[in-house]
This record gives structure tokens, C-alpha cells and sequence, in this order.
């Protein structure tokens, strides 16, 4: 008996999860991606990267998205321009500790700007001054 209620909720729980993913095909929507940007200093200035890119600091993201950044080299404040981003306006993370942040489904779209302020030289990062986080449409 004991089995056979497993088996049944092991068929129930395959159901949910095959009709989530068949609903995301179907609405054309691509599961949540996290990115990673690195904030460290390149040439004596503190920047905003991306993690295999050192060229690029702006990112594109969707609803539901996250974002992870890892600061080397210092303890940072993030400064978020719009609550309605992530939930709410500054985070403060140690040095090599992540800060991962999913987009909120009620975040518009458009452009937001954020500032990251390094304590250890008491100065903010750059990345295209100000970092810029794209939201945009599935």
C-alpha cells in the first residue's frame, strides 16, 4: 500500500512539472537564465563586468531572470534606482560573498540604473556610469 501511494504521488509530481515546462513551449517563454558579473578593479578602476567578458557591463535580462554578482577585493553596497527591480533599494555583501537577485515579475520594462559603492577605497564602480540592467519582453 505504502508503494503504491508513492508511485501515485511520484506520477503526480511528473505531471506538474512536464505541464509547467510544456506551458512554458507553448507560450514561447524561455526558462529563468542567471547571469554573473564580476565587480573588481581592472586597471586601478573598479568596474562592473560580465564574468567572461570584461568588455561588457550593461546586461539584458527577462522576468524572473537572476543576476549574480561577486565583488573582489572589497566589501560593496549595492544602490538600486527602482524598488519595483528586485524589491527593495541597497544590499551591502562581503568581499567574494555573491549577490544573486531575481527580476521581479512586476519589474517594467525598460532600463534600470545601479550604483555599487566599494568600501575598501570608498568609491563607486563603473560600469557604463552608471550600470545599466535592461529588462525586456519574453
Amino acid at each position: 500500500m505504502k508503494i503504491k501511494s508513492i508511485y501515485t504521488g511520484f506520477i503526480v509530481v511528473l505531471a506538474l512539472l512536464l505541464s509547467g515546462i510544456s506551458a512554458e513551449i507553448v507560450q514561447g517563454q524561455s526558462p529563468p537564465v542567471e547571469h554573473e558579473l564580476v565587480v573588481k578593479k581592472i586597471n586601478d578602476v573598479w568596474r562592473v563586468v560580465h564574468a567572461d567578458d570584461e568588455l561588457k557591463s550593461d546586461v539584458t535580462v527577462r522576468r524572473g531572470d537572476r543576476i549574480r554578482w561577486t565583488v573582489e577585493g572589497s566589501n560593496a553596497s549595492f544602490q538600486f534606482s527602482d524598488d519595483r527591480l528586485f524589491g527593495g533599494g541597497t544590499r551591502t555583501i562581503r568581499d567574494g560573498n555573491p549577490l544573486v537577485l531575481a527580476v521581479r515579475g512586476g519589474a517594467e520594462f525598460g532600463i534600470y540604473t545601479y550604483s555599487v559603492f566599494l568600501h575598501e577605497d570608498q568609491q563607486f564602480a563603473v560600469g557604463n556610469s552608471p550600470p545599466r540592467i535592461f529588462v525586456i519582453a519574453h
